[in-house]
């Protein structure tokens, strides 16, 4: 069971440097910076993680627990750049948007995931416990992008949406996985984490890789059309609402 995770542990890695090269050279990381420095972490964490696992494997769960602890607060990250891309073409939104996501994330990790650590006495069980609602968490703040920007109208084009889907596939894997984790004996299904975990992160690694092979602009709906209707009307009420906002904000 190790050495098939390790195995597909590998070929996550390979991914992941594709998509880092990839960025590179189309010079796509310089629109989704945070993103990608989030690729460099995750390459330069599971080169760290391989090494301690050869070396020295008493270390490795406790070394794992603390690169998978930091990974949470740079994918949270992530996922505020996510929230800048949806509403790119109206400034004052995407700070709104932007501010919306980090308060969602702080609240949901003070009510709801630090308690899971906080209050627990056992600290296996509490660390399953801590990754499960994180990943809970991260899967509520996605749907609340989602929500926004079929609101507004927004065409989140072919980058912003696969890393959206990425995230979703990861995140929601990652909830079956834990929960089940959680509800069997650790001791037990932790042979089954050893392979589900990277599976899932090599899936979504998968469709990032397709999804920012090239950088495709997203046609922005919002943008108010002369055509009348629903997506016009919606589009000015949107751009009344952002310039509402930037007066506010230069208040």
């Amino acid at each position: 069971m190790q050495n098939l995770g390790m195995a597909i542990s590998i070929c996550a890695f390979c991914l992941a440097g594709t998509i880092l090269f990839r960025g590179i050279a189309t010079g796509c990381f310089k629109l989704f910076p945070v993103f990608y420095s989030y690729m460099i972490y995750a390459l330069c964490g599971s080169t760290i993680m391989y090494l301690v696992y050869g070396f020295d494997r008493r270390a490795y769960p406790s070394i794992y627990w603390f690169y998978y602890l930091i990974s949470i607060l740079v994918e949270f990250s992530v996922l505020v750049e996510i929230s800048d891309h949806i509403f790119q073409s109206f400034p004052a939104v995407r700070q709104l948007g932007r501010a919306l996501t980090i308060v969602i994330s702080g609240v949901l990790a003070l009510l709801y995931v630090l308690p899971a650590i906080v209050w627990s006495q056992d600290r296996q069980p509490a660390l399953l416990d801590f990754a499960l609602r994180a990943s809970v968490t991260k899967i509520v703040v996605l749907v609340a992008l989602l929500m926004a920007s079929r609101q507004f109208r927004s065409k989140l084009g072919k980058n912003v949406a696969g890393l959206m889907l990425g995230f979703s596939i990861y995140m929601g894997v990652n909830v079956v996985n834990l929960a089940a984790a959680k509800a069997f004996d650790p001791a037990v299904y932790g042979q089954v984490l050893w392979i589900l975990t990277p599976a899932s992160y090599g899936l979504c690694l998968l469709v990032w890789t397709f999804a920012l092979w090239d950088f495709v602009p997203a046609t922005n709906r919002s943008i108010v059309s002369p055509v009348a209707g629903s997506d016009s009307d919606v589009a000015l009420k949107l751009a009344h609402f952002n310039h509402e906002l930037s007066k506010l904000i230069d208040k």
